[in-house]
């Protein structure tokens, strides 16, 4: 099976690694998604350019991108791609993009998938490995692994563990996609919008409860990767950036709803009378 994978990140990185132990699966060429690269990005590339051949693309939807992929290519594998597939550029690869998705599609399609499922509450997530239409996340299932999301889960803890999933599965993958054991995507959806202009899910306050608050910093919690999202706000004498949020027991000190212990570190009382400690960015 001829292979071009187009993404980047560490799972591209892993997935990549993961298939050239298969003598049968052969990766033709990396084209790496070169929209808003970090330093763990640059790395991983770097390290894919000693054992693969791969190229950077801003655009995979300009014909010069479309040209570098061979005609018999068997299948494309879109992998932690930020760019979406034109009309184009489906219709000529038809049947043979298949995208990798940190949801049970059709649930929570798009991008931030993960933030959504925390922040509805979600007691169960998965991957998604489908092919690719003129519709987001729209295509046949080829496969699919349900996991568990643990009460301490943070955005970034689940992503790594949907990777692990991703490398643990992979074949059973390929078995399905050999096989063509693909199923409609006919399944009841749940999904809504995050508003991120409208700070709907990204602004706090102490008129909230507790749980909610850290539920909400946990969705939006991407340490160590870069966010791809704004950081939530909260308004005590101004608004301010949050970094961190930590539960805490009840102060020695009495105040109303918040406390300045620092430039960078208050004190607040939610609604259900929990105290919580938030480090702001002062800038």
């Amino acid at each position: 099976m001829n292979i071009v994978l187009i993404g980047k990140g560490s799972i591209l990185f892993s997935l990549a690694l993961k298939i050239k132990e298969y003598p049968h699966l052969n990766i033709d060429m990396i084209i790496w998604d070169n929209k808003s690269n970090d330093k763990n990005d640059l790395h991983f590339f770097e390290n894919l350019k000693k054992k693969f051949k791969i190229i950077k693309v801003k655009n995979i939807n300009q014909s010069s991108g479309i040209k570098l992929i061979k005609n018999d290519i068997d299948y494309i594998f879109s992998v932690n791609n930020t760019q979406i597939f034109n009309k184009r550029f489906v219709k000529i690869f038809k049947n043979k993009i298949i995208n990798y998705h940190y949801s049970l599609i059709p649930s929570y399609k798009g991008l931030y998938s993960c933030t959504k499922v925390i922040l509805k509450n979600e007691k169960y997530t998965g991957i998604t490995w489908h092919i690719v239409t003129n519709k987001i996340d729209n295509g046949p299932i080829v496969f699919q692994k349900k996991i568990m999301i643990k009460k301490n889960e943070n955005a970034s803890s689940l992503i790594i563990k949907l990777n692990a999933e991703c490398i643990k599965t992979f074949m059973e993958f390929i078995k399905n996609l050999k096989k063509k054991r693909f199923t409609k995507n006919n399944k009841k959806i749940k999904d809504f919008r995050l508003y991120l202009k409208k700070d709907k899910y990204t602004t706090i306050s102490t008129t909230m409860h507790s749980k909610k608050i850290l539920q909400t910093f946990k969705a939006f919690d991407y340490y160590p990767f870069t966010s791809p999202l704004p950081k939530l706000k909260i308004f005590l004498d101004k608004f301010f950036k949050i970094n961190i949020i930590n539960k805490i027991k009840k102060p020695n000190k009495k105040f109303a709803k918040f406390l300045k212990i620092n430039k960078n570190e208050y004190l607040i009382k939610t609604l259900d009378n929990k105290y919580l400690k938030i480090n702001v960015c002062n800038n």
